[in-house]
Parts: structure tokens; sequence; C-alpha cells
């Protein structure tokens, strides 16, 4: 029997993270929780309320003996497999994912790959995954950490997009102190992330009305956030706003995202670039949204209309791009830097990944190619 869709439950909060940690594992009856970091959880007063809340729901309570888990580089397998021993060797029954990108995709895959191994725990809830998986992000990018997608790199280096329901977390917590606590490269980045992630979105094909609703809605807070900062305020109160715009487009995302997020993060992996995601976004938008326009004239107006603009597609590019050049974003390939084996590189990694069958046009190898030396 097909197990339905996993329905997290979702948390936005100002304080008290470590009361609401602790009321999720006694809820989900974690007793022995793994607690899985990474290098981008900067935070230590975030942090402290995370072993809080975590030691006083745990058997042990004691929380020097808490178990934690640091991720110190890209998410890869000898962490997803690492992490999967101690859930094994040690008998956790739950993990809590602090942090970034890193720490969340590799505690989605290790979860997914332990129920594998242990079976018959697969039916331990009837509503939640074997071993219940606890989500508190540090940034609204990627959808919060809420996204059925993961992106692990291999034992040669190689990164792989893995999407799978089973990459639902039990329960999301957004705390805003982390989003106010970002620097404001990160916070700008995660915004043009949110405000990608749901444009992808809306350009599907096939979208219900209630997920189209609040992808539109997505796009509109975060494009709201981006052009305040474009205008000289700087909105870190709105920790609150961009979160529920970040989860706004995750859970819209219920097939895939497209070629505009794909291609970003190929460049990312490809440069190995210190920059945080979302910093490509606006470098790719024109010549992916060149190839998309023939596919999106149903959305156009939808689009046009969350984020204030006209003009069809090259209004929404020239919009964007404007908007991206006065918050010091690349909003060109050409300034990236990358020489004609870098973008035949960044080609061939991004056309296996599981986006381009999502974006609104099939793209391939061919099709990439054409994008990245299309400005040369």
């Amino acid at each position: 029997m097909q197990m339905p869709p996993i329905r997290p439950r979702i948390h936005f909060l100002d304080s008290g993270l470590d009361e609401v940690l602790q009321a999720e594992l006694e809820f989900l009856r974690v007793l022995r929780p793994l607690i899985v970091t990474d290098a981008t959880a900067s935070d230590p007063r975030l942090f402290e309320e995370c072993l809080e809340g975590a030691s006083a729901a745990s058997a042990d309570p004691e929380k020097a003996r808490l178990a934690v888990h640091r991720i110190e580089a890209r998410a890869n397998m000898g962490d997803t497999r690492a992490i999967a021993r101690r859930l094994f060797t040690e008998g956790r029954d739950g993990i809590v994912a602090f942090g970034g990108r890193d720490a969340i995709d590799s505690c989605k895959y290790a979860a997914r790959d332990f129920a594998r191994v242990r079976p018959e725990l697969r039916r331990r809830l009837e509503d939640g995954p074997s071993i219940p998986l606890i989500v508190v992000p540090n940034t609204p990018a990627d959808g919060a950490g809420l996204r059925p997608a993961v992106r692990i790199g291999d034992f040669n280096g190689h990164f792989q997009s893995c999407r799978d329901e089973a990459f639902v977390p039990s329960a999301l917590i957004c705390d805003s102190r982390s989003y106010s606590d970002l620097d404001i490269t990160d916070a700008i980045c995660a915004e043009f992330d949110v405000v990608v992630h749901c444009i992808e979105t809306l350009a599907r094909s096939r979208l219900s009305p209630p997920a189209k609703s609040m992808a539109i809605d997505g796009l509109r807070r975060a494009w709201r956030l981006l052009k305040r900062r474009a205008a000289g305020a700087n909105p870190s109160t709105s920790g609150e706003a961009v979160f529920s715009a970040a989860v706004n487009g995750a859970l819209a995302e219920d097939g895939g995202l497209g070629a505009i997020h794909a291609l970003a993060l190929a460049i990312e992996e490809d440069q190995s670039a210190p920059h945080p995601h979302g910093y490509f976004h606006a470098a790719v938008f024109k010549p992916v949204m060149a190839f998309n326009a023939p596919a999106m004239d149903r959305i156009m107006p939808d689009i046009e209309d969350a984020m204030e603009c006209s003009g069809g597609a090259a209004g929404i590019v020239a919009t964007v791009s404007e908007l991206a050049a006065k918050l010091g974003l690349p909003v060109a390939l050409d300034e990236l830097g990358l020489d004609r084996a870098a973008r035949a590189r960044i080609a061939c990694a991004v056309s296996g990944d599981v986006a381009n069958t999502t974006n609104p046009r099939r793209v391939r190898k061919a099709d990439y190619k054409a994008i990245l030396c299309g400005s040369e």
C-alpha cells in the first residue's frame, strides 16, 4: 500500500525555540535525537536553545551528553552514511537538522536510507516517516528546508539531485531571529532564491489552484522585500514574511523546479563559489527566461501582477536585472568570468538535474550549451 504524502507541522516564531522543539520531539516520541548541524549555523544563541529543547525532551536530560554530528563540507554521501550509521549503532530515534542546506539535505537522505535498512520501522508512525526529522533552518533559501528534494555529492565529487516525498520533514521550525542575523548578502540571495522558486513553480504546466495561489503569494512577499532593500530599507524584522514566502513556494512545488535553479546550482558547484545560494540567479535568469518564454504565456499575467511590472518575459527580465544590479548581484553570465571549458563542464553537469524534466520546456545538454554560450 502506498503511503499518503506527509503533511509536516510548520511553526513560525521569534522566541521560544527550545519550547517548540521540545514539544515537537515529545509529540513525535523521540527520546534519543541526533542533532546535525553545519558550518553555516553560526548563531550560538539559537543553537544553545536547540540543545536546551532537545535535552528537555530527551531520555537523558544532561545537555552535555546530547549526540551532535557536525558537517564540515558540502553535503555528500560520506556524511549521509555517517549519520545513518550513528542512527543504527547508537539507537537514535529521530533527527534534528539545525543549519543550512548541507545539514538538512544530509539528514533527509540519511533518514530515507535508514528506513530502507530497517524496514520494520517504516510504519512506526501513521502520519510520518520512520525516522522523524525536525528541520530548523537558518535561512529561507531552498524552501527553508521543506522541499521534497536534496542535492548530494557522490564519492567522486559529482553532485546529484534527488526528489522523493520521503524527504519531506516531520516538522519545520522557522525562527525569524536566524533571518535577522544573516549577513545582508546572504539575506538578499535567500530572497532572490524564494522569488525564483515561486516563478519556476508557477511556470509548471500542471498546478492546482491552491498551489498556484500559494506560489503567487510567496512571489509577491519576497519581491516586495527585495524592492524595499533596493530602495535603501533594511527589512531585518521581516523574518516571518520571508520564511512564509519560502514555505509557500515549497508547499506549492508539487513537481519540481526548473533550469534557473539547476543552472545556478551547477555554477556554484563548478566554481566552488563562496557566495550563498541565490547569488547567481539573476545572471542566469535572462537566458533561461528567454528559453522558457514560449511555454509561459499563460502564467505571465500572474507573475507580472505579483511583481508589479509589465511587458511579458522581457519586462520581467528587465525588472529583475535592474533590481539585482542595485543590490550588487551579477546580472549577466559574462560577469561570472566563465571560460569556454567551464561553460562546457557546467552544461554537462546540469544536464543530469531532475529539474530539467519539470522545466516549462524540456531542456537538454545542447540547450544548456546554447544558454551558456549565447553571450560569447
